[in-house]
């Protein structure tokens, strides 16, 4: 290689070392200047939109608050029953498709999936009614994947 660069005019070899200058610049910018700074504008973006989001919660919880609040019955465990709801939906490895857990007043909750696996989601409904956790309402459709259903529920604290 040394040979042949020797072997160029001393014009040929001042083009060349410009444009290997020019392409590494082009690189450096395409694959690390460029992705840098459209990450950084969506972080901009994001942080004004949690920003916007904040300004609007701190008055409704202080609104929420004053009207008494949300009351939250919690288990023999301690543990309330979103709380357990959101851990047994992770143990049984149902994390990825859990698309909403939301509390419906002080007992209840609402789960919503997306793309469960239908034993797992099986298995996880029979551990949670033998732990005390009634189904209220329950709806599932097929999903796109074979033994995958988009299910809702709606759960509540019961005895044990």
């Amino acid at each position: 290689m040394s040979a042949w660069l020797a072997s160029l005019s001393a014009r040929d070899r001042r083009i060349l070392a410009v444009g290997a200058v020019l392409a590494a610049a082009m690189l450096l910018w395409a694959f690390v200047w460029d992705p840098l700074a459209r990450s950084r504008e969506a972080l901009r973006a994001e942080a004004a939109d949690n920003a916007a989001a904040l300004a609007w919660m701190r008055p409704a919880a202080e609104r929420l608050i004053a009207r008494g609040g949300v009351v939250v019955t919690p288990s023999a465990d301690g543990r309330s029953l979103l709380a357990r709801v959101d851990a047994g939906v992770r143990e049984a490895g149902l994390a990825s498709s859990l698309l909403a857990v939301e509390p419906q007043g002080s007992d209840r909750v609402r789960v919503q999936f997306g793309g469960a696996d239908f034993d797992l989601l099986a298995g996880w409904l029979e551990r949670a009614a033998a732990a005390g956790i009634v189904i209220e309402e329950f709806s599932a459709q097929r999903a796109a994947a074979a033994g995958r259903v988009d299910a809702r529920l709606l759960l509540r604290e019961g005895a044990r």
